[in-house]
């Protein structure tokens, strides 16, 4: 009976020497593993998760990252041996996640003659109060005249006001040439096919009209317009340098 007793504790105590022995094998190797780099880290997110990584610490053997996103700032927490993400949650959250396009001109101008009651005289983009706008000025069948400032993005009107009416004739600032008046006047003088038109200087300097035209054989010109006299200025062909009239 005693034999059996002494056989049954050296068996036990041996079970309890080889856990103990097998529990400091796997924690030398454990112990062992090499630690990630902020480099290998940073990608290991970045394989996972798309955008830009804003910061990256070390703190008790694991990374903590800041991943910034379309959608937000992220904090992600990384096992710095194993590799493996233990938690990801959003800090921050992007106020607008979808990315506005703004609309051409030629959208604009469309959108603008098929709601107003007279001519498009200018519509240009501008930077007003530290955002772009579009700048329209429309002259009304009574040829009054007014400013209207248009969303970029969605052509709504964000406000109008009153322009003061046609001057004497010799002021700057005299009845402008209609767009259609200007092209009329360009395609005199460069047959083709007119595919913009724009309206500048009207706010320093005499007003002018730049008008672009397509030519049958491939070529294009731009034809400066004088917007009160109706003279033509200059003839730009493609990239070459103007041909100045003196007018």
């Amino acid at each position: 009976m005693n034999s059996r007793r002494k056989r049954w504790t050296w068996l036990g105590i041996s079970i309890i020497a080889a856990a103990a022995l097998l529990f400091i094998i796997w924690q030398s190797s454990t112990a062992g593993d090499p630690m990630l780099s902020a480099r290998e880290a940073e990608l290991e997110v970045l394989k996972q998760y798309p955008g830009n990584i804003e910061q990256t610490k070390l703190e008790n053997g694991q990374y903590k990252l800041q991943l910034r996103s379309r959608t937000g700032l992220y904090q992600v927490v990384l096992d710095a041996r194993s590799g493996s993400v233990k938690s990801i949650r959003q800090v921050e959250k992007t106020e607008n996640t979808k990315q506005k396009t703004l609309k051409s001109r030629e959208e604009i101008k469309t959108e603008l003659r098929q709601r107003i009651d007279g001519q498009v005289d200018k519509l240009e983009l501008i930077r007003k109060d530290g955002k772009q706008v579009y700048e329209a000025i429309i002259t009304n069948k009574d040829k009054s005249r007014r400013e209207i400032i248009l969303d970029p993005h969605t052509g709504d009107t964000i406000s109008t006001r009153k322009m003061s009416g046609p001057s004497k004739e010799g002021d700057e600032t005299a009845r402008l040439l209609t767009e259609k008046e200007a092209s009329k006047l360009a395609l005199a003088r460069i047959p083709g096919e007119v595919d913009d038109v724009e309206l500048r200087g009207t706010k320093d300097g005499v007003p002018y009209y730049l008008i672009e035209i397509e030519l049958a054989d491939g070529r294009e010109a731009t034809v400066e317009v004088n917007a009160i006299s109706g003279a033509v200025r200059t003839v730009t062909w493609d990239s070459d340098n103007a041909e100045d009239d003196g007018s």
